[in-house]
């Protein structure tokens, strides 16, 4: 909700922050809401331990794509 606020009013961002920066890392901040809710489901479901590699994961992808997912390093660039 935050990015999606901030890519419709970019005057609310500081000026070094480009205006189509939140419209661009949207969908990332969207599968990580998804996956965490997915892995929780999993939890419940299948298995906590299938839960918790998940989790485990999660800030994986988040620290491989912390400069933007346009930036990812090259070996996540075809996924």
């Amino acid at each position: 909700m935050f990015f999606s606020h901030l890519a419709r009013h970019p005057e609310l961002t500081e000026e070094e922050v480009e205006d189509s920066y939140f419209a661009r890392e949207r969908p990332r901040a969207l599968a990580g809401v998804v996956l965490y809710l997915a892995a929780g489901t999993v939890g419940v479901l299948v298995h906590p331990v299938v839960a918790s590699v998940i989790f485990v994961i999660l800030p994986v992808f988040y620290g491989l794509t912390s400069h933007g997912f346009d930036h990812r390093p090259a070996f996540l660039r075809g996924l």
